[in-house]
């Protein structure tokens, strides 16, 4: 079995990414944090596939998360992707800067998250990754 790690201040929101996500992805744990405070020792034991961060969170930012796991040198080469509650031309350019693997506007409607959960499965999850 395959981890996800959803780090996401909104419990409505990280709901509606991990539904979508074991809909998509066959054979996939989630794994929910609310803060990025311990992503490190999480990833750790967990060992994620991807993890998925939020960039607006209060205390630890998304960014800070970003940080902390890309300066890691045993974590750094793991997938993280950015998501936002905005399509910020900015937020895109700043999470390629800082070394995310992709960027994703948090949607609207569930069924845009199942979108997102598909694109999620074959960039991540497929047979040749």
């Amino acid at each position: 079995m395959q981890n996800i790690l959803v780090i996401d201040d909104s419990e409505f929101d990280r709901r509606m990414i991990v539904s979508a996500v074991k809909s998509a992805c066959e054979g996939v744990r989630c794994v929910e944090l609310s803060q990025g405070e311990n992503v490190l020792e999480i990833m750790r034991s967990v060992v994620p596939r991807l993890t998925i961060v939020d960039i607006r969170m209060p205390g630890m930012s998304g960014w800070d998360v970003l940080d902390k796991i890309k300066s890691d040198k045993t974590l750094r080469d793991f997938n993280v992707v950015m998501m936002s509650g905005s399509h910020s031309e900015d937020d895109i350019e700043m999470a390629t800067q800082k070394g995310a693997n992709g960027f994703y506007t948090k949607p609207h409607k569930q069924s845009d998250y199942r979108l997102v959960a598909t694109d999620i499965r074959n960039s991540y999850f497929s047979t040749a990754a």
